[in-house]
């Protein structure tokens, strides 16, 4: 995701290179700028062991190319911090400082504490296999991360757009000319945006790119790196004959540039 931060230091040589043309749907200055952008690190980038790689949902499997590729964005992969279980009685008080409230009558609540009070013992047994999974199964990796990418992505065909991505809400940038001279503010904006795609890609697959931290006070606690390298050079391949799920196919970065023209389509449905 590229946020207005990562995009600024970018947008003003865009804004002032790019002589675009009111209402064209394709970028050709922008595309051609990122393209020199990109090419300039592009050769530079480590080869991959295989030019091609197909995921089948566990991070563990492609965990060689994070430290293949190394660098900042990588760095703490081997030191984080496990994902936690929460336990079941504060679970249980949790959801009742949400579901009570929701309460239409004394009874339904009374349904709701009876029904709280005796789940931790009905749930004894689940959780002791979720620590297990978590201690053993998954000691190297999240106990998740399997369940989330097989059984929220490649086992699922509903569009990811709207039911599990959203959308990108980008902040007005202050830095782009004026319009003048028939200049679209829209087009300068996506030129800039593209721009910036570009060099936070060779950022993402360099292993450039600083961890994500979080935490209000030093040291902060790094988070996982590990889907940054699937951002980009991937995508979403079909069933296969004989397979239950899709596959994520990614393709190694310093073979591939990105393309020369960039095609932009408004308003295709409905």
């Amino acid at each position: 995701m590229v946020t207005s931060a990562s995009t600024k230091s970018y947008q003003r040589q865009a804004g002032s290179s790019l002589l675009i043309q009111q209402k064209r749907l394709i970028v050709r200055h922008s595309s051609a700028a990122a393209v020199e952008a990109d090419e300039s690190t592009t050769t530079s980038l480590k080869p991959w062991p295989q030019p091609a790689i197909e995921s089948q949902g566990d991070y563990r499997a492609e965990a060689f190319l994070e430290q293949h590729i190394g660098g900042p964005l990588y760095a703490h992969q081997a030191t984080l911090p496990h994902l936690p279980i929460p336990n079941v009685e504060d679970t249980i008080t949790k959801f009742l400082s949400t579901a009570l409230p929701l309460a239409e009558s004394d009874e339904e609540k009374q349904s709701l504490l009876n029904a709280s009070a005796s789940f931790p013992a009905d749930a004894a047994k689940l959780q002791q296999r979720l620590q297990a999974r978590r201690d053993v199964d998954m000691k190297d990796s999240s106990w998740l991360q399997l369940w989330w990418n097989q059984m929220g992505y490649l086992q699922v065909r509903d569009p990811v757009v709207v039911n599990v991505s959203y959308f990108f809400h980008f902040s007005d940038d202050g830095t782009l000319p004026a319009p003048s001279d028939g200049k679209s503010l829209g087009v300068m904006r996506g030129a800039s945006m593209v721009v910036a795609a570009a060099e936070y890609r060779k950022k993402v697959c360099s292993g450039s790119l600083p961890c994500e931290a979080i935490g209000r006070k030093d040291p902060k606690t790094p988070l996982c790196s590990a889907a940054f390298k699937y951002m980009f050079n991937a995508c979403h391949s079909g069933q296969r004959a004989g397979h239950l799920q899709d596959v994520r196919s990614q393709l190694a970065p310093a073979l591939h540039r990105i393309p020369k023209r960039i095609f932009l389509l408004h308003q295709i449905c409905g």
